[in-house]
């Protein structure tokens, strides 16, 4: 049984991001991540049930909201910032992204463990290897490279400062 101190210290957070800007464009990187989702998977597949299309439609609506909002409050927060700054924010919105492409490969090991175990099958070294692999960056795609790669984040970048954007572009193809 572990005690008071050791539950508090092991359910602290490991990341203290004190750039609010950083955690705004990581929300943003969301809301843009769930916009290309569903304009690349669901807006024009004619298998989908319609009732279940049209939920996700309004989602979309919604969500779009939420975009615009946000784009408008990641702009308030840069205005006034320095190009350093600027730069600190994004190197944490990047720690952020680290710290869920990490919680991406702890779920594709639990993806892994359980086609294991659904199929009665325990994989080799090399196709669990294998499997790992395609399965975290298809992950990270999901997740992380779509939002990063989406048009409007990126625009969005570029209105604080081309540098930013330019330096997400080295960044985001590790995640696609």
């Amino acid at each position: 049984m572990m005690t008071a101190t050791q539950t508090q210290t092991a359910t602290k957070p490991r990341y203290s991001y004190q750039e609010t800007l950083a955690v705004a464009l990581a929300i943003l990187h969301i809301e843009w991540m769930s916009q290309k989702h569903y304009t690349e998977s669901v807006q024009d597949n004619r298998q989908l049930d319609a009732q279940f299309k049209s939920l996700l439609k309004h989602h979309w609506m919604e969500e779009a909201q939420h975009a615009k909002l946000d784009t408008l409050m990641v702009e308030a927060l840069a205005e006034g910032r320095s190009e350093a700054e600027l730069e600190k924010a994004l190197d944490e919105y990047l720690e952020i992204g680290g710290f869920l492409d990490a919680g991406l490969r702890q779920q594709a090991e639990f993806n892994l463990e359980n086609l294991q175990r659904s199929t009665g099958r325990t994989l080799t070294e090399d196709e669990r290897a294998e499997f790992m692999t395609k399965q975290h960056q298809a992950l990270r795609w999901t997740f992380l490279g779509s939002g990063m790669t989406h048009a409007n984040f990126q625009a969005t970048l570029e209105r604080l400062s081309p540098a930013l954007r330019q330096r997400l572009e080295q960044v985001a193809p590790v995640f696609c």
